[in-house]
């Protein structure tokens, strides 16, 4: 019930389909759907914001939409990170997302979101950690 108002609660704009069902048949903490819902949101409007007033800076819009949906995910497995610090869910995340069926290339945001510096991170992971 609490997990179904998270994830239609008006407001926010509703996360992807797929990520709303893994939600729903991994039980995921309310609490985690709607931060999640409000990642999103910013990312929605972050993207918007660089599309406006940097034309010139590519990115990939939908890989960021997903990042932001996605990049707490692992706190499903590690829900003391809920409301307490943390990095295992990181790689959890990314694991969890990986043995659902997500690519690895769209799996990436749940362990890229916390690290700005490694030299792999792309322009749409520091859009997703923003």
């Amino acid at each position: 019930m609490l997990l179904q108002q998270a994830l239609t609660d008006p407001g926010p704009r509703p996360l992807p389909t797929r990520v709303e069902d893994l939600l729903r048949n991994l039980a995921a903490p309310p609490r985690l759907a709607a931060h999640l819902r409000a990642v999103h949101e910013v990312a929605w409007e972050l993207a918007d914001w660089v599309d406006s007033h940097y034309r010139g800076l590519l990115f990939d819009r939908d890989a960021v939409l997903f990042g932001a949906a996605t990049h707490d995910i692992g706190k499903i497995l590690h829900p003391e990170e809920l409301s307490g610090p943390g990095s295992a869910h990181e790689q959890a995340g990314y694991e969890l997302l990986v043995a659902h069926g997500f690519a690895e290339e769209s799996a990436r945001f749940a362990w890229t979101h916390s690290s700005w510096t490694a030299p792999e991170v792309r322009m749409e992971d520091l859009l997703v950690s923003a």
